[in-house]
């Protein structure tokens, strides 16, 4: 038997039950650890779930910052730098990705204190996590304040791709099955996907 809950319903549950209900309810979303570099070039790393398709042509994702109503090591090293990394997590990483979570003095690398290597190249400034097959380099292209709830949506255009050769499919698919990527559900419960099929372009 299903069961109704009005918006009153849903701002009268306890805050806690509230945070997992609507946190939950929208279902599986990927997960990567984010990678900056603070103005004193302290490698930082958080965890973000909010990831956003954009476009492909030019390459840009998005994500959603929570408001600024505490510091956000994250938002202000982006801005500071002007970039930042989008690295998928597998099985191997999780803890370690889960625990970048934590709040960590801005002196601090989020690197050293979950135990996960750094990664620089040439072409980006920020650093990616060596353990993630699959790695992204984004430049900060633009943000939007949300009225609604003082978050802040940012977009990044991709410059820069690293990942395992043997994850990308002939006709350009990533495998990310193959690679063990995991997903998200709410702030603290995760899960493995499993290619059901790929169907045809469907037509009328």
């Amino acid at each position: 038997m299903q069961k109704h809950f009005s918006l009153e319903d849903i701002l009268a549950m306890e805050r806690f039950f509230r945070r997992d209900f609507m946190n939950t309810i929208s279902g599986y979303r990927s997960c990567h650890l984010m990678g900056t570099l603070s103005y004193k070039k302290v490698p930082n790393l958080g965890l973000f779930n909010s990831i956003t398709h954009i476009g492909a042509t030019p390459p840009h994702l998005g994500f959603i910052m929570r408001p600024l109503t505490v510091p956000r090591q994250t938002y202000h090293n982006i801005k500071a730098q002007g970039y930042f990394t989008l690295n998928q997590i597998t099985e191997d990483m999780m803890h370690q990705a889960h625990q970048a979570s934590a709040k960590y003095a801005p002196d601090q690398s989020e690197f050293e204190a979950v135990g996960l290597e750094p990664q620089y190249t040439s072409l980006h400034p920020a650093p990616y996590v060596t353990e993630s097959p699959i790695k992204l380099g984004l430049e900060l292209a633009e943000e939007h304040h949300i009225k609604a709830n003082g978050a802040i949506f940012v977009i990044g255009k991709v410059v820069e791709v690293i990942i395992d050769e043997e994850l990308i499919a002939e006709d350009g698919h990533i495998l990310l099955e193959k690679a063990g990527i995991l997903s998200v559900a709410g702030l603290d419960s995760y899960y493995k996907p499993e290619l059901i099929d790929r169907l045809d372009y469907p037509r009328p």
